[in-house]
């Protein structure tokens, strides 16, 4: 699952960089699935 993580941050940042104008949107999008993803576990 770690692995998969890892790939999910490294397109998160892909994304952040090339659409930076959709920066916010990103991260309200990461932070969500990332309390998800907290709260399953």
């Amino acid at each position: 699952m770690s692995a998969i993580l890892s790939e999910l941050f490294l397109s998160g940042f892909m994304i952040n960089s090339t659409y930076r104008r959709r920066t916010h949107l990103v991260q309200s999008f990461s932070v969500v699935f990332l309390y998800w993803f907290y709260f399953i576990s």
